[in-house]
């Protein structure tokens, strides 16, 4: 989106920074808008194409190196400039903080407005694994300041990782996120590994941004509210939502959690698994897919399973 662009620029000019955008699309209309408007940008192309929103990050990681921090921002995210720098600021002064990132609210991008209707004060884990953006749909009356922390991780949609982290979650100086998921679900299974090695993840009482999300959930967690928001869903999200979830817990989920987690689980995904059989069958068939062929990655955790367990409600 164009309206991005120019913060993202401010952003170069005042931090300063070295902004980088893939073109997934190659498109040679926006290849051309920032060879004219903004030539101080890195723009690039990757030849395999699509890429993919994990392996798109990984990529310019890997192209730009040398730097202390990696910012996250996806195309249709509204940074708030002055907060961006403060939280930067805060994570220099605090060295445990590996990842932060501020309040992120609903980019009203139709109607041109910048709302106080929260998009996501970071990601919630259920202990049956499910994960959800905490807020969505609400408007921030401050009903969470007081445990703003209180949750798993932070949406994948906007964010900043300090680059010294990132070997510790792959093996690798440049894979931030596992390759294997093409989008969705990218987020938490960088969440799970980070929580797994210990790492501080942190989020600030301040409006970070707007975010235009095209697929959301403001209904509820409900097996009746989740049912309703699959139907509104594309068949492509739907199909890689699954998939991923399956190679996220074949990842990190463990039978040390104990039986009430187990068995909150199996209900979860045995239910969920019936409505994509008879509603969704090529989805069920992608799942069953990675749950059976695709292997887990997991890490080497510095933390316990009864601390982990203190981040699922």
């Amino acid at each position: 989106m164009k309206e991005v662009i120019p913060i993202l620029e401010q952003l170069r000019t005042e931090l300063p920074a070295t902004i980088a955008v893939i073109d997934t699309a190659h498109n040679d209309e926006i290849r051309d808008f920032f060879k004219k408007k903004f030539p101080k940008i890195e723009y690039f192309r990757h030849d395999d194409g699509n890429i993919g929103y994990g392996r798109g990050n990984s990529e310019i990681i890997k192209k730009f190196p040398g730097h202390d921090y990696y910012l996250c921002c996806t195309n249709d995210v509204l940074l708030n400039v002055p907060v961006v720098k403060k939280v930067l600021k805060s994570m220099e002064k605090d060295k445990k903080i590996s990842m932060a990132v501020g309040k992120l609210y609903h980019w009203d991008f139709d109607n041109h407005r910048r709302t106080k209707i929260i998009d996501s004060f970071g990601i919630v884990g259920e202990k049956r694994h499910h994960f959800h953006d905490r807020g969505q749909g609400e408007e921030d009356m401050g009903q969470y300041d007081a445990d703003l922390n209180g949750v798993f991780g932070i949406s994948g949609a906007t964010f900043i990782i300090r680059t010294s982290v990132i070997p510790k979650l792959h093996g690798s100086d440049w894979e931030l996120f596992d390759p294997r998921m093409w989008m969705y679900k990218e987020d938490i299974d960088l969440a799970y590994r980070l929580r797994l090695l210990g790492e501080k993840i942190t989020i600030f009482p301040r409006t970070w941004g707007w975010h235009a999300r095209t697929v959301a959930n403001t209904s509820g967690q409900s097996l009746g509210n989740l049912t309703k928001a699959q139907k509104g869903k594309a068949d492509y999200s739907r199909r890689h939502s699954y998939k991923n979830h399956f190679i996220l817990l074949k990842n990190h989920f463990t039978w040390k959690y104990g039986s009430r987690v187990v068995i909150k689980m199996l209900i979860f995904e045995g239910m969920k698994g019936l409505y994509m059989l008879f509603r969704h069958p090529s989805v069920f068939v992608e799942g069953l897919k990675a749950l059976l062929f695709v292997p887990g990655r997991r890490i080497n955790k510095r933390v316990s399973t009864k601390k982990m367990l203190t981040y699922f409600q």
